[in-house]
């Protein structure tokens, strides 16, 4: 039981970090001031990762599993279930953003597959940093230069960029699977924010 109680804690920090990511992109479509755009843009994509990152939580999963008795495993079972569902609905609504600068730019508009593919890369590459590397959104200003050093990892190491590749292929087999669904539901409530 302990061990249910341990996750709930980083379980809902990592949570709230992912909704971060959600509300800097609200934040980021509605403002009517340029500066208040920018900030919150670059705010979305710094937290962005956080979203998706919560699947790379299942190893703890893994570990815990054979230190629990039976009755409890389907609690702990139930906790991941709810944590990875909450992590595919914020990493989908996350994106929303990034498909509203799509249709707002004509040049983006030609090569929309390309560029959802290569953003999705870099989100795998936030990824990395984060469960390899332990870089957080907010080392980039507090600690640039130890993310500039791990972002040069990620390419000169094999086995990160090996999980850069995969991470990047997770990412676009989530995304581009529900994409659409993702975006009418988007529509239909950003209408109702409106």
């Amino acid at each position: 039981m302990p061990i249910l109680i341990y996750n709930a804690g980083w379980m809902l920090y990592n949570c709230f970090l992912a909704l971060l990511a959600l509300g800097f992109g609200y934040f980021f479509l509605v403002s009517k001031n340029k500066k208040a755009k920018f900030l919150f843009g670059i705010l979305w994509l710094l937290f962005l990762p956080n979203t998706i990152y919560i699947f790379t939580d299942l190893e703890h999963l893994i570990d815990q599993w054979p230190l629990l008795p039976w009755n409890f495993r389907i609690l702990l079972a139930l906790q991941y279930l709810l944590l990875e569902i909450f992590a595919f609905a914020t990493f989908a609504f996350g994106l929303y953003p990034f498909e509203k600068i799509i249709l707002s730019w004509k040049s983006f508009k030609k090569h929309k597959v390309l560029i959802l593919i290569l953003f999705n890369f870099f989100i795998a590459f936030g990824m990395v940093l984060g469960r390899v590397e332990r870089i957080n959104s907010w080392d980039v200003v507090l600690r640039p230069y130890a993310v500039l050093n791990s972002a040069v990892d990620v390419f000169f190491s094999y086995k990160l960029f090996g999980l850069l590749l995969l991470f990047g292929i997770l990412c676009n087999c989530f995304y581009f699977l529900f994409r659409r669904k993702v975006v009418r539901v988007s529509d239909k409530f950003s209408q109702v924010l409106d």
